[in-house]
């Protein structure tokens, strides 16, 4: 009984059938959980990455970053210096896409 419902179907569905096919195993696939929230990546979070890739700029020294959809704030050690505060801005802008105009960055207290 239930066959012939399923074959019924085929037979309206035609030549139609494989093209839904293939949209209902694409559509799985794409609800399918990976086990990993957006934007982390094995527990590493955006603003630790970038941070990782701050510090490795010449001068900018001891890095901290706090990012939001709104801007950026960086608090480093070589901010006194006007190239590492544009080389800073520009590697912010390149992985954020944020523009200049909200990217903040502050010198480090010492100690």
């Amino acid at each position: 009984m239930m066959r012939d419902r399923w074959k019924e179907l085929a037979e309206r569905l035609g030549s139609w059938k494989y093209v839904l096919l293939v949209g209902l195993v694409g559509l799985v696939l794409l609800v399918w959980p990976t086990g990993q929230s957006a934007g982390e990546d094995d527990g590493v979070t955006e603003e630790a990455r970038l941070e990782t890739l701050l510090s490795q700029i010449e001068g900018v020294g001891e890095v901290s970053l706090l990012l939001s959809d709104s801007g950026a704030a960086i608090v480093c050690q070589g901010a006194d210096s006007a190239a590492v505060r544009l080389e800073i801005t520009e590697a912010v802008r390149c992985y954020t896409g944020l523009g200049a105009d909200k990217i903040e960055i502050f010198k480090m207290m010492e100690g």
